[in-house]
């Protein structure tokens, strides 16, 4: 009996371990909880979603040990060992939504150096900026004049476009150096009135500066503001132009081939008035050569456009569909720039001052360049009576001035009346620069038998 009782304990007790079952490991809980400190300017919204992928390898051993005691004295020790072998893979998305009011202000960091702002001028109509006496106290200069690509190299010269500095702005324009052992005298081409928008490098001012380049003399030919592949900026009554002008001459030092020394100008019609206020602000130029120029005066300029009264006769014959022409055509800009305020289309009184100040031809005492002047008598854009004015002013105060009028010429000149014309000029720069011959070539020959027989024609 005691026998079967004990036999049925053990019984029992295997019974019992054998129904004992592993407990699963306990699942893994992942918890990211980032911690980020932001300064957001001025307001953020973040959402961030990250993907955690864990393939941890574990082995995992359980050890379980029953032991059964039975009266009167059995003890029965039953070990099971289980060994296991799991993969766990993890998946953790984390959103964060942060919305915050900035306590502070972020500085941002810059990478790289930031190009410097040029210094510029303002033109506002205001006499004290545009005066000729603010304009010969202000300085002028940039980095220098470069050579941004070669156009032609002839036997006579090397053609190339340049780019300077302006008052912040980029000036293009285009240069010839002649052939032959410099430096050479320089001469600035000034050209008249183009339409912006039309204007190509080099109109205006080519068949003169091909003729003075083969003669020895190097010539720049601005493009102005606004014009082909200058930059923008203010022009009450073209001074903005005549910066230009007088920024380049500050930079011709910069040109290797350049006498700075031996310096002239050329201008035709609006630019022979852009010439004018240069002479009456820049002190180091020579000679000058003006050629159907404007006036010298803003206030007759600006009357003339406007039709308001002055002491300059109108052009005989032009009529009121040409002036029209003439005011919508040739200096649209000009007049965008000085709308009148006045209802009877006079130039407003507040335009006296400045005109007073600004004009060249009331400061002709600061010209001291020699001053050769053509203009046509057929002309019917510009008033020969302005050249005339000029001429008369600057012998009175003991300026040398020469006057040539053409008959038969108009605004523009051409056949014999341009190359009288240019022989004259060229003549009268040789007499005050002195270029130094370059190669004489089958051109120049031709160019100089022409000339002769020119003048011994006129």
């Amino acid at each position: 009996m005691r026998t079967s009782l004990i036999f049925l304990l053990v019984s029992l007790a295997i019974f019992s371990f054998h129904n004992l079952t592993l407990a699963s490991p306990p699942e893994q809980a992942l918890t990211a909880t980032p911690s980020r400190s932001a300064t957001i300017t001025p307001s953020a919204t973040i959402t961030a979603t990250r993907t955690i992928t864990v393939t941890p390898s574990a082995t995992i051993t359980a050890t379980r040990t029953a032991t059964v005691t039975v009266t009167p004295s059995v003890t029965l020790t039953a070990t099971r060992r289980v060994t296991a072998t799991t993969t766990l893979t993890a998946t953790a998305t984390m959103t964060a939504t942060l919305d915050a009011t900035p306590t502070s202000t972020a500085t941002p960091t810059i990478v790289g150096t930031p190009t410097p702002t040029p210094i510029q001028y303002a033109l506002p109509l205001d006499p004290d900026a545009l005066l000729i006496q603010a304009l010969r106290a202000r300085p002028y200069g940039g980095s220098g004049v470069k050579i941004t690509r070669v156009i032609s190299t002839g036997e006579a010269y090397k053609q190339v476009l340049i780019e300077y500095p302006s008052d912040g702005l980029r000036i293009t324009g285009v240069m010839n150096i002649p052939r032959g052992l410099g430096p050479f005298p320089v001469v600035i081409m000034d050209h008249g009135y183009f339409k912006p928008a039309e204007y190509k490098t080099g109109d205006g001012t080519s068949r003169a500066a091909d003729a003075l380049a083969r003669r020895g003399y190097l010539t720049i030919a601005p493009d102005y503001r606004c014009h082909a592949g200058s930059q923008c900026g203010a022009n009450p009554f073209y001074i903005g132009y005549a910066i230009d002008v007088l920024n380049l001459i500050a930079q011709l030092s910069s040109l290797p081939d350049a006498d700075t020394v031996r310096l002239g100008i050329w201008g035709h019609s609006m630019g022979g008035g852009i010439s004018l206020r240069v002479l009456a602000v820049n002190d180091s130029i020579k000679v000058a050569s003006l050629y159907g120029a404007l006036t010298g005066d803003d206030e007759v300029h600006y009357c003339w456009l406007r039709g308001c009264q002055t002491r300059v006769l109108p052009t005989p014959n032009r009529g009121v569909r040409a002036e029209q022409a003439l005011l919508e055509a040739i200096d649209s800009e000009f007049l965008a720039a000085t709308a009148p305020s006045a209802p009877n289309g006079s130039a407003p009184a507040k335009y006296h001052e400045i005109f007073l100040k600004s004009s060249a031809s009331r400061n002709l005492s600061n010209i001291t360049a020699a001053t050769i002047i053509h203009h046509g008598e057929a002309d019917d854009i510009v008033p020969i009576q302005w050249s005339i004015d000029l001429a008369t002013t600057l012998k009175s105060m003991g300026k040398t001035a020469t006057l040539y009028t053409y008959p038969e010429q108009g605004h523009v000149f051409a056949g014999w009346g341009w190359q009288v014309f240019m022989a004259r000029t060229i003549s009268f720069f040789d007499e005050q620069l002195k270029p130094r011959d370059s190669i004489v070539t089958v051109e120049r020959r031709v160019l100089r038998q022409e000339r002769v027989a020119a003048e011994a024609s006129y």
